[in-house]
């Protein structure tokens, strides 16, 4: 068995409502197992069988969220060893007392160096930044406005990037390494 964690993309927001509680029922009808939920943003720490490969994990978990909540699902996948390298990577990061640096979860190489075009040529804060890294990019950006920033109102709510991205303020991603880990 391993532990991976699911990244649910737009719950809570916008008229996407679920409880944790119903979340975490789908996922025992998945049968899958040891299940945690972290915050109400749709993190979901479980264990799953060590020979099921991560593009099929990632689809049968759309497919059956999707039909249990009667939503548009998209997931992203994360190992504890890949959510071990982010935080650690997001602790190396320098960020300004009063800036949010938050993790974009993304499982399309492209995309994050489109979106870092994107930041380049968007008038931002002088200390706001888009840092790409080997499988996700960090963000920061000042405290309240993540989505009222030019960035953030161009990425974060745009069905354009929905299937390619979510994104977690670095003290979700550390919740959810202490929970692997516990």
């Amino acid at each position: 068995m391993k532990k991976i964690c699911c990244f649910l993309r737009g719950v809570n927001v916008k008229g996407t409502s679920m409880k944790m509680a119903d979340l975490k029922t789908a996922f025992e009808k998945m049968g899958f197992t040891d299940i945690s939920t972290i915050q109400a943003s749709g993190n979901v720490i479980f264990d799953t069988p060590d020979n099921l490969g991560k593009e099929e994990l990632k689809q049968a978990i759309e497919k059956h969220l999707s039909s249990y909540f009667q939503y548009d699902a998209n997931v992203f996948l994360r190992e504890k060893g890949e959510i071990e390298e982010l935080l650690s990577t997001g602790k190396t990061l320098t960020v300004p007392g009063d800036y949010h640096l938050y993790s974009l979860i993304c499982d399309n190489k492209e995309i994050l160096e489109e979106l870092k075009a994107l930041f380049t040529e968007t008038p931002h804060e002088p200390l706001e930044d888009y840092i790409v890294t080997e499988t996700d990019a960090f963000w920061t950006v000042p405290k309240g406005s993540t989505l009222s920033s030019e960035f953030g109102s161009k990425v974060l709510g745009k069905k354009r990037y929905k299937s390619y991205l979510t994104s977690r303020n670095i003290n979700t991603i550390e919740k959810i390494y202490k929970t692997l880990n516990e």
